[in-house]
């Protein structure tokens, strides 16, 4: 019987990833500092990275008549099959990184204090050990039913919680297990898709590098990522020291999923 051979890993590009966050974070302080409402900022910047990655395709396209000279009618076919799935796939990202600005516009934190009330959702400053067992247990549901494990650190998640919730405004920290709830419903292929790549058991699962695919609350980050992810890029750096963490997380959710 004849073992079938594992394919190497493709190696994961980190090199700019930190000094792109970086670079992220201060256009949003600029624009902010200018006037620019967050949801705005937010609009603008995925702009810029949508069209980086719609560069990023033209590239991809062009190679379509760079194959090695002299190469068989069978290897063209292949180059090019592999340059319309690279090709599709950007295309594919560029456009859900400019979809997902269309959420965020609806729930950003107010530019400034001094505005009208009601006029912009309310920022928390703490958020009550109550709410954060809730969530919690509704994250707790539906990441062992996607991934089976149950080896998380559980104080780990509540306080990661305790932070992430600040990103959730006052307005809908009620109503929001049914919120997640509801994304995680609408979302299940993605989150399925994230746990079994990079989560417990996961082809390129690594827990010392990003534990957040290992543990429940990654289901809420996922959800302010894709709603407000400058508020909670913000409340994360602020209140957590490890910011590469969800960087590599942010990353695998936006970039390293399948169509």
């Amino acid at each position: 019987m004849s073992q079938r051979t594992e394919r190497p890993r493709l190696p994961l590009i980190a090199v700019y990833e930190e000094t792109a966050a970086n670079a992220q974070r201060r256009v949003a302080a600029l624009l902010e500092a200018a006037g620019t409402s967050p949801a705005e900022a937010q609009r603008l910047i995925a702009a810029i990275q949508a069209g980086a990655v719609e560069g990023a395709h033209g590239e991809v396209i062009e190679l379509d008549t760079h194959a090695p000279a002299g190469s068989s009618d069978e290897f063209h076919e292949g180059w090019r099959g592999a340059i319309e799935a690279a090709s599709g796939k950007l295309a594919h990202i560029a456009d859900r990184t400019q979809a997902r600005t269309a959420a965020a516009a609806s729930e950003t934190p107010p530019a400034a204090p001094s505005r009208p009330q009601g006029s912009a959702p309310t920022e928390v400053d703490s958020v009550g050990e109550e709410q954060v067992h809730q969530v919690l247990e509704a994250a707790e549901r539906i990441f062992v039913s996607l991934t089976g494990y149950t080896g998380y650190d559980r104080d780990l998640s509540e306080d990661i919680l305790s932070v992430v919730l600040q990103a959730v405004s006052a307005e809908q920290q009620d109503g929001y297990v049914q919120r997640l709830e509801a994304f995680a419903e609408d979302n299940r292929d993605r989150l399925a898709q994230l746990y079994g790549k990079y989560g417990p058991g996961g082809p390129f699962e690594d827990q010392a590098r990003c534990y957040l695919t290992h543990q429940p609350e990654s289901v809420v980050v996922c959800e302010r990522l894709d709603t407000v992810p400058l508020w909670i890029d913000g409340v994360w750096n602020n209140e957590i020291d490890a910011e590469l963490v969800l960087e590599r997380f942010t990353k695998f959710w936006r970039f390293g999923l399948g169509a």
